[in-house]
Order: C-alpha cells, then sequence, then structure tokens
C-alpha cells in the first residue's frame, strides 16, 4: 500500500484548512496592511496566492469526495460549479474509493531505445503495359465530342495489367 492510501482522511482536510487559512491570511496583509506593521513582500505574497489557487483545488476535490460519501449526487454537484453531472464528474473523478491529494511523484523519465535503420525496399516488378501511361492530348474530349478509344487521348484503363497470354 502507499503513503496515499494510509492517510486519514480528517488528517488531510485538517492539513489543508491550515494550508488555506494561512496563505489567505498573508495575501490579505499583502492586500490590506495593518496599520504600524511592515507590509510583506508583494513577491512572497504572489507565491502564497499561486498556492492558494493548488490549496483551493485540492480542498475542493476533498469537500467533492466528502459531499460524494453523503450521498449528494453529480448533478448536484455539477449545478453548484454551474456544470453538468458528466462535467463535474470528469473534472472531479467518479470513484468511491477516496482521491489522493498529492499527485505520485513522476516515473523516471527513460530515453526510448534508438531504432534500427530501416530496410531498402525492393524495386517493385517491371510488368509490360502497367502502370498506364496517362494521355497527354486529347482528354478529356471537348465538349459536344465522344471520346474515342483506341486512340490517343483515351482515358487510361484501370484494373489488371494485359495479360501476355491472350
Amino acid at each position: 500500500m502507499t503513503d496515499a492510501q494510509h492517510r486519514d482522511p480528517a488528517d488531510e482536510r485538517a492539513i489543508l484548512a491550515k494550508m488555506l487559512s494561512t496563505n489567505a491570511t498573508f495575501v490579505s496583509e499583502v492586500l490590506h496592511p495593518a496599520e504600524g506593521t511592515p507590509t510583506p513582500s508583494v513577491m512572497a505574497a504572489l507565491r502564497a496566492a499561486r498556492s492558494l489557487d493548488n490549496v483551493v483545488d485540492d480542498v475542493l476535490r476533498s469537500l467533492v469526495q466528502q459531499a460524494r460519501d453523503e450521498g449528494r449526487t453529480w448533478a448536484e454537484i455539477g449545478e453548484i460549479f454551474g456544470t453538468s453531472r458528466q462535467a463535474a464528474f470528469q473534472r472531479f473523478g467518479g470513484g468511491g474509493s477516496g482521491m489522493p491529494l498529492v499527485p505520485p511523484p513522476p516515473a523516471p523519465f527513460h530515453s526510448m531505445p534508438e531504432m534500427p535503420p530501416m530496410p531498402e525496399m525492393p524495386k517493385p516488378p517491371q510488368v509490360p503495359g502497367w502502370p498506364p501511361t496517362p494521355p497527354t492530348i486529347g482528354w478529356p474530349p471537348r465538349p459536344g465530342q465522344p471520346p474515342q478509344h483506341g486512340q490517343p487521348g483515351q482515358p487510361p484503363q484501370h484494373g489488371r495489367p494485359p495479360s501476355s497470354d491472350a
């Protein structure tokens, strides 16, 4: 079993709540500093706000899972987000087994082995009269003139090449 399967959902929710309140408090201190206190770094507040984006996404996933565990439908959840039940299901997943809040670490990258060179293709066999040479003069016939088969300008014959046993 992985660490994600051993975690207590209540502990995860407590951690998410602490991260949410800490980052939100820090950002609010930059947006509206208290009188007589130094203003925290705007760059640090930007990082905290960016972190809030990720924390809020994790909070939403946790709350959706909690709502599903309480028997709420995907239609009810979708309505809150202004989407269909299908869109809510696609965004938040549909398993009742709980979702890990922290994605697993990426697998180590292994480069693909070098491909062997492609073998040279053999030349196609030469068959007399195949492929037919396209006409160069008189095709298509002028309007009002029927095609003259067996003469220059006739369309190429498609299908099997002429046999030599005829």
